[in-house]
């Protein structure tokens, strides 16, 4: 029981995600909406000792913990749509759910690239329309509610589109408010973009297990979403192909469909989105902050 105190003291010790140093608070976390962040947990425990939860509004998420190099290690996420506060964080002992030590998460409104259009939001879906969007979305909701108990991506990740001169590129970022000068309301960027032609290769981010395959969606297209485990999932939209089935274990950089313009979609590209536990976040900040742990 000491031990476990002891090692909780320097509970969420922040791992930045690039080689910049980044100060922080003692007593808090500051992150802003679709932020992920690598926090240190524990030194000398293993995963089974300690858990973490985030108090959100009256809700709680679970934090993904795992071991390297003889360190706990947390995943904290603030969802695209959370709403800017104080929060708090804090780590259980297992055994008897005693709080061993607590901290406060600050969320702070996102700053994301505005994009003015009137190409933006002029859709205007029937109720077949709106039917089938909810069907397709529970049926991907119902593959999400299962996840491997271990972390599947332990061997690192990987950008899903080779960098070439000609792909690779991200054009549109995670975040972008869109907004037409017609309406008075926008929408969000639910994930980022990367530029590459119809048929091009996908990469899986990182080791995992394919979760769903979605055939045809009306908003997402041809759709492959994988398990990385410990309730984090990664999604590819629009293909023209797909290269996995439903249960199948993919390696970090395999191959697992090919880019196209599937779905609502006006050319090809590849629309990268990643949820950790109920959260969407930026995938490139999961990439880079796994890449430099």
């Amino acid at each position: 029981m000491k031990k476990l105190v002891a090692i909780a003291i320097a509970l969420f010790v922040c791992m930045t995600l690039d080689s910049g140093a980044r100060a922080e608070p003692l007593d808090a976390l500051t992150l802003r909406q679709g932020d992920v962040r690598i926090v240190k947990v524990a030194d000398g425990a293993k995963t089974s000792d300690l858990q973490g939860v985030i108090e959100m509004g009256g809700v709680s998420s679970a934090i993904p913990i795992f071991s390297k190099g003889g360190a706990l290690y947390g995943i904290v996420a603030v969802d695209l749509y959370q709403q800017p506060g104080e929060y708090r964080m804090t780590v259980y002992e297992t055994a008897t759910k005693r709080a061993l030590s607590s901290k406060a998460l600050i969320v702070k409104q996102g700053e994301f690239q505005k994009s003015v259009s009137p190409r933006w939001n002029t859709q205007v879906f029937g109720q077949t329309d709106l039917d089938r969007i909810a069907r397709e979305k529970k049926e991907m909701a119902d593959a999400l509610h299962t996840s491997s108990s271990l972390p599947l991506w332990q061997d690192g990740t990987i950008y899903p589109i080779e960098k070439t001169d000609h792909t690779g590129l991200m054009t549109t970022p995670f975040g972008q408010i869109r907004v037409n000068p017609a309406q008075d309301w926008f929408r969000f960027h639910r994930g980022t973009d990367f530029q590459a032609p119809e048929g091009f290769p996908i990469w899986a981010i990182a080791a995992g297990r394919v979760a769903h395959l979605g055939h045809d969606y009306l908003l997402e297209g041809n759709i492959t979403v994988i398990d990385h485990g410990l309730g984090i999932f990664s999604s590819y939209l629009h293909q023209s192909a797909f290269l996995v089935k439903v249960g199948d274990e993919v390696k970090k950089g395999e191959v697992i469909g090919r880019v196209g313009s599937t779905g609502n979609s006006n050319a090809p590209h590849l629309h990268l989105a990643l949820r950790i536990g109920t959260a969407l976040v930026d995938p490139t900040q999961f990439i880079e902050a796994l890449r430099g742990l």
